[in-house]
C-alpha cells in the first residue's frame, strides 16, 4: 500500500469524513479573490486580517520551503438541532452548531496527531493547521477533491455538507494529488435569499461587516443599532445559511467515534435569562473547552442581552435590570437597548433606576442624544415640571401624585412634543478602539426613541428632572 493511500485509510479511521491531497502550488485564484475582498473592504474589522496575510496564506511553502504536498481534511460535527434543548423554561437563544462541542482546535490537533507519526517515521517533515496559521484551508480542501465551494462560501463535502472543520497537513513527502471536483450549487440560491443581513452580496461573496456570525464572535464591541434587531436568538455564530442548503438537508451520520471526541459540551439553546447570572468564574468552567470562550463573557452576556430585546418577551425584565449593574460598561449599555426594546413600566423603572446611578458615559449615552436646540426645549420642559406643570402620575419630593391642572398638562405635552419633533437618535460613541467607523451609524429613528420618550414624555422628565421618592430612596447608600 502506498504512503498516500495508508495516510487516507488512517484518516478515515481517526474519524475524518473526508480526506484529500493536492500540491503545494500557490492558491492564485484564491489569492486574488481574498486580496480583492479585502480591499473592498468586505473583510474590515478582523484584526487579524490584512493584505499581508492574503497574499501569505496562498503559498503552502512560506513555512516549509521544501514541502511537496498538502493533506486537506475535513471533520464532521452534528448538524443543527433546534429542538433540542429548546422547550420551556424562558426565552432561549442559539448557538451555532460547530460551537456545540469541545474546542475543534484541540479536537483536530489531537486527531491528527497519528498522521503526523506516520509521516515523521518515514523522515517526512510535517506542519499541521487547524483553523489558524496562513493557510486558504478552503482553497486547500476545494483542489484537495474534498467538495466544492458553495454560494454561502462554505466547503460542501458530498454526503457530509457543509457541517464540517477543516485542517490541513503540509508535508515534505510527495503524494499522490487527487482531482478537484466538478460540481456547483447551480441555480439554487436559497442561502443568499434566507440571510436576514444581506450579508452574502453575490454567490461566494461575504461581507464579513453584514455577517451575524462576526458580530457575534469577532467583534469586541458595540454591535450597531440597525444590526442589532436582524440577530434575532443567535448569541454565538450564524447557521442560517447552513440550515437551507439542499446539501445539508440528508447529511450521511457522522461515525459515533467522531462525534464522541467532539462533545457535546455546550447545549444549542441556552436558556438566556441563566446566561445572564453567569460571573467571570462559571464561565470559565462552563466553556473553558469550548468554542464559545472565544467571546469571553462580556462578549457572550452583550450578545444575550440583544437575543432578550429581539424575543421580546417582558417576563425577562427582572433579568436584564440585574445586567445594569454588570461590571462591564458593554453589557450594561446593551442591556439598556434591550429593556428599551421590551418597553412596559418595569423596564422604564428600571432604565431611570440605572441612570440615575450610572457613571460610565459611554453607558448613560445608550440613549436618544438631542441636539443643542432640543436641549433647549427640554430644560423648559423641565422648568414647567419643576413648577409643577407635569403630566399625571409624577410624584413629588414627599412621594405624593401631583394632579396639575388640564391647562398645565396640555403645555408641558406640547413642549414635550416640541422637543421630541427635534430628536436626532444616533450613536455616537464607539465602545472601544476596535470599533470601526461602520460601528457608529447614523440611525434617524429607532423603537427606543419611540417608546422611551415619543410615547412616554412623562418617564423622561421624571429620570431626567423630578426622580420619584421610591428612585431616590433606591439610590441612596
Amino acid at each position: 500500500m502506498s504512503l498516500t493511500d495508508a495516510l487516507k485509510d488512517r484518516a478515515r479511521a481517526l474519524g475524518f469524513c473526508a480526506v484529500g491531497v493536492t500540491g503545494t502550488e500557490p492558491f492564485h485564484e484564491a489569492e486574488s479573490a481574498a486580496a480583492t475582498r479585502t480591499a473592498e473592504g468586505l473583510l474590515d474589522g478582523l484584526s487579524w486580517w490584512n493584505l499581508t496575510r492574503a497574499h501569505a496564506s496562498a503559498d503552502p511553502r512560506r513555512a516549509m520551503p521544501d514541502a511537496r504536498s498538502v493533506i486537506a481534511l475535513a471533520y464532521p460535527h452534528p448538524s443543527p438541532s433546534p429542538a433540542v434543548g429548546g422547550q420551556g423554561g424562558g426565552p432561549r437563544g442559539r448557538i451555532a452548531a460547530y460551537a456545540l462541542g469541545h474546542d475543534y482546535h484541540e479536537v483536530l490537533l489531537e486527531r491528527m496527531q497519528p498522521l503526523i507519526a506516520m509521516l515523521h517515521e518515514r523522515g517526512y517533515a510535517a506542519k499541521t493547521y487547524v483553523d489558524h496559521g496562513w493557510m486558504l484551508d478552503r482553497a486547500a480542501a476545494a483542489r484537495a477533491g474534498l467538495g466544492w465551494l458553495g454560494k454561502n462560501t462554505n466547503l460542501l463535502v458530498p454526503g457530509a455538507g457543509s457541517y464540517v472543520l477543516l485542517a490541513e497537513i503540509v508535508t515534505s513527502a510527495a503524494l499522490q494529488p487527487d482531482q478537484p471536483l466538478k460540481k456547483s450549487c447551480g441555480s439554487c440560491d436559497a442561502c443568499l435569499r434566507i440571510c436576514p443581513t444581506g450579508a452574502l452580496v453575490g454567490p461566494g461573496v461575504l461581507d464579513n461587516r453584514r455577517c451575524i456570525s462576526f458580530w457575534t464572535i469577532e467583534h469586541r464591541g458595540v454591535i450597531p443599532h440597525e444590526i442589532r434587531p436582524l440577530i434575532g436568538d443567535w448569541i454565538f455564530g450564524c447557521d442560517l445559511c447552513q440550515e437551507v442548503c439542499p446539501v445539508n438537508a440528508r447529511p450521511a451520520a457522522p461515525d459515533p467515534a467522531a462525534l464522541t471526541a467532539y462533545g457535546p459540551m455546550v447545549e444549542p439553546r441556552p436558556q438566556l435569562e441563566e446566561l445572564l447570572t453567569l460571573d467571570e468564574q462559571t464561565f470559565r468552567l462552563r466553556f473553558r473547552q469550548s468554542a464559545v470562550w472565544r467571546t469571553r463573557r462580556t462578549g457572550l452576556l452583550r450578545n444575550v442581552c440583544i437575543a432578550l430585546g429581539n424575543v421580546a418577551d417582558r417576563q425577562s425584565v427582572p433579568a436584564l435590570a440585574g445586567a445594569l449593574v454588570d461590571d462591564a460598561p458593554l453589557i450594561r449599555g446593551h442591556a439598556a437597548w434591550a429593556l428599551g426594546r421590551l418597553g412596559g413600566p418595569a423596564a422604564r423603572q428600571g432604565l431611570a433606576l440605572a441612570l440615575s446611578r450610572e457613571a460610565d458615559p459611554w453607558v448613560r449615552d445608550c440613549r436618544p442624544t438631542i441636539r443643542r436646540s432640543a436641549r433647549r426645549t427640554m430644560a423648559r420642559a423641565r422648568s414647567r415640571a419643576a413648577a409643577g406643570c407635569v403630566p399625571p402620575g409624577i410624584t413629588n419630593a414627599s412621594g405624593r401624585v401631583i394632579r396639575p391642572s388640564r391647562s398645565a398638562i396640555s403645555a408641558s405635552q406640547r413642549v414635550v412634543k416640541s422637543a421630541v419633533t427635534t430628536l436626532k437618535c444616533r450613536w455616537s460613541v464607539p465602545y472601544s478602539a476596535e470599533s470601526v467607523a461602520s460601528s457608529a451609524p447614523t440611525v434617524k429613528s429607532s423603537l427606543w426613541t419611540r417608546r422611551m420618550i415619543a410615547c412616554r414624555p412623562r418617564s423622561l422628565i421624571s429620570a431626567r428632572a423630578a426622580p420619584s421618592a421610591e428612585i431616590a430612596s433606591s439610590t441612596s447608600p
